[in-house]
């Protein structure tokens, strides 16, 4: 029951913005690592893989960005309300050419997709990223010290696969290196911080 009504929660992009907004405190510390480590890199193209309703689009040159994602609704929220462009698209068959981007966000994903999804999406954007591209990805982790609030988050999630810290770093690492991770609290929610190269 609970699960039908999250579902239909999330399937509304107003809704679902609305309602991440309050529990990860405007994504305050996700945008500080994307500004931190990514913002301001003129002439670089990027590509935001799974990029839900466009919330981080704002922190890159419209003209450069691609935000992608298989949940049309959001998609289309996002062309409405932000520039760049915006395609549905999945991500483990992606429609660019080799070597078409210079950097690469993947902000909560990961956590919503098996190993083997994963290993496909790494698989694409290797192929599509240029050699010594960056990559972000920052994904809900959990711990063997979670609080009470974090286990209930983490049980009341879409995503059925968030991983550990040292499980994410073994997915990513035999795809790319990993040049620096560590931990953020969005609000309520903890996030593993990895920056990659390609």
């Amino acid at each position: 029951m609970i699960r039908r009504i999250i579902d239909v929660l999330a399937g509304n992009p107003k809704i679902f913005i609305w309602l991440r907004r309050i529990l990860e405190n405007n994504f305050k510390e996700q945008k500080r690592v994307v500004k931190d480590y990514f913002y301001g890199r003129e002439n670089n193209k990027i590509i935001d893989v799974g990029c839900g309703t466009g919330e981080f689009s704002v922190f890159f040159d419209p003209k450069n960005y691609t935000g992608i994602d298989v949940e049309i609704a959001y998609i289309e929220y996002a062309k409405k309300n932000y520039q760049g462009e915006f395609l549905a698209v999945d991500a483990t068959k992606l429609p660019f050419a080799d070597q078409s981007f210079d950097t690469a966000v993947i902000l909560g994903v990961l956590h919503h997709l098996p190993d083997d999804k994963c290993v496909q999406i790494f698989n694409e954007m290797k192929r599509v990223l240029k050699n010594g591209a960056g990559v972000l990805v920052l994904e809900d982790v959990t711990s063997g010290g979670d609080s009470k609030i974090t286990k209930i988050l983490h049980n009341f999630d879409k995503g059925d696969f968030i991983r550990s810290a040292e499980q994410y770093g073994n997915l990513l690492n035999s795809h790319f290196k990993i040049i620096k991770n560590f931990r953020i609290k969005s609000g309520l929610c903890p996030y593993q911080v990895f920056i990659l190269e390609k």
